[in-house]
């Protein structure tokens, strides 16, 4: 960014918020990766070395762990079970699902040494609008990979997302099984395909239970249409989504 987000006051809808600093970030920090309120898996996030940000892009470390993982036993319990049910009606939306596809960011605020089953975990940030399956990175472009796709995606990798997807759409039939009604058709008149190519996109069923639309923003004034771009126009980990709607 440039540095403006508190441009404008809050009449501009700048925003401020006063967080702890946890100094033990620079030893990392956990992304659990969730679908609803499924956890699906762990990334341990390192910074570079004398960095305190693991976002990508900084030469941070990641390294990837199943739902089941025993050495945060005691935090993920604590999560889903005793705090998840909380969340939502903290932020006033006890009415609204739990987000499809969402992220939460823990820091470690304990001491060195502190046993696990007493350890302290600061939530950084909880993230539900721009999240991406790590796996899928090798389909977006970068200067070096211009030409990045679908089918560069490993195929362990692929497999993975391909599971993430369908947790997803498992969810999504649930949400929309209950009692879920359409106000009617919508008009897409105003939005215009940009995408070259469907690669890797499932057939779409003959007789669907219901029917959805992926929707997606290309910024034509950036290279690649935006960072998160494969060389089709299609976000790098859209198809991975798409395909486990398909499926469901």
């Amino acid at each position: 960014g440039v540095g403006k987000y508190l441009e404008g006051g809050r009449a501009a809808g700048g925003q401020l918020v006063d967080q702890r600093f946890c100094p033990r970030i620079v030893e990392g920090e956990l992304r659990y990766n969730c679908v609803g309120s499924a956890l699906v898996g762990i990334i341990h996030k390192k910074p570079a070395d004398g960095g305190i940000s693991a976002v990508g892009g900084t030469g941070s470390f990641y390294t990837y762990y199943g739902p089941e993982e025993v050495k945060f036993k005691s935090l993920t319990t604590n999560f889903l079970e005793r705090d998840l049910p909380k969340v939502m009606p903290a932020l006033g939306l006890a009415a609204e699902p739990i987000p499809l596809w969402w992220t939460t960011d823990f820091i470690l605020a304990s001491p060195v040494g502190t046993p696990s089953e007493d350890e302290k975990w600061i939530v950084g940030e909880f993230n539900c609008s721009c999240v991406g399956i790590s796996k899928c990175l090798a389909a977006y472009c970068q200067d070096s990979t211009p030409n990045a796709c679908y089918t560069d995606i490993l195929a362990e990798d692929l497999v993975e997302a391909d599971r993430y997807g369908s947790i997803m759409g498992q969810k999504a039939l649930g949400i929309l099984s209950k009692g879920f009604t359409s106000s009617g058709p919508v008009d897409v008149s105003g939005i215009t395909r940009v995408a070259q190519s469907d690669l890797g996109l499932l057939p779409q069923p003959f007789v669907p239970k219901y029917k959805g639309a992926l929707v997606e923003i290309y910024v034509r004034s950036q290279p690649f249409g935006g960072s998160d771009k494969s060389s089709n126009g299609h976000r790098y980990d859209s198809i991975a989504f798409a395909n486990g709607m398909i499926k469901m």
